[in-house]
């Protein structure tokens, strides 16, 4: 269970439904989806089944997380020691960071605590709230801030070029380039959205700045023609990931082996 390949695929898959639930929610019912990843658990708990689905969703979520984890600290994907290798690998780290915080919050709707998770329905805010009081705080969120934005950087260029191709297998559906192209496009807008909240409330320490997944939505929803595309792009994104999850070309490294070796 420690292998990249087994860790990256659950994860694809996990990440797949959530962002696929998400798109579908903000496209049919708006305000439903101001709530981010919450308002899917919620949704996947009240189905047929649902407890059973959570539990795959925090497996999948934490096992992407580690994965994400591994890939920063020891270059599973071979990015590289340069300047752009180590902002590709650093916004791994932080996009770990917010795969296990997505786990957690589903794994409070799978035990039963759906209320506790729907108050912390936008906890990017009180995340950095805790973090601005910390001594030189504003500086980890302001890092944050431009990691998020490296990351919508380098979401926009792969969806200019296809480069993310190159990381498939050579018989994935013809779709793929098209549904990937599309979702990291959304994801950009979203990414640039986050980075810059968290900028701002770096530079003014006020924690009430941040937005998250369901803040930018929210943000969104009074630009009608970008909140659709930017919803149908998740959609896109969500089934994009469904196909990494059998296509994606993903080493298989023991994780866990490759960071003793590492860090020894």
């Amino acid at each position: 269970m420690t292998r990249a390949d087994v860790l990256a695929k659950a994860g694809y898959a996990a990440r797949g439904v959530v962002y696929g639930l998400l798109g579908w929610l903000a496209l049919g019912t708006r305000g439903k989806a101001d709530e981010g990843q919450n308002a899917v658990f919620d949704m996947v708990q009240d189905m047929p089944g649902g407890g059973v689905v959570l539990t795959l969703l925090v497996i999948g979520l934490v096992a992407y997380g580690v994965y994400k984890l591994a890939s920063a600290a020891v270059d599973l994907e071979r990015h590289g020691q340069d300047a752009k290798g180590l902002a590709v690998r650093a916004g791994a780290g932080f996009g770990a960071l917010a795969y296990l915080a997505m786990a957690w919050a589903a794994a409070k709707f799978a035990l039963g605590y759906r209320h506790y998770a729907s108050e912390g329905a936008h906890g990017g805010a009180d995340m950095a709230g805790g973090v601005l009081g910390w001594p030189l705080g504003w500086v980890l969120v302001g890092l944050a801030g431009a990691a998020f934005l490296a990351a919508a950087v380098f979401q926009a260029i792969g969806a200019a070029t296809g480069k993310f191709m190159k990381r498939m297998a050579p018989d994935a559906p013809r779709a793929t380039e098209a549904l990937g192209r599309a979702g990291l496009a959304a994801r950009a807008v979203v990414f640039a959205l986050v980075g810059w909240s968290l900028l701002r409330s770096a530079w003014l320490v006020r924690h009430a700045e941040v937005r998250d997944l369901g803040g930018v939505l929210a943000h969104l929803r009074g630009h009608e023609t970008v909140y659709l595309a930017v919803a149908a792009g998740l959609l896109l994104f969500g089934l994009f990931s469904l196909i990494c999850a059998k296509y994606r070309v993903v080493p298989a490294i023991d994780v866990v082996h490759a960071t003793r070796r590492r860090f020894n």
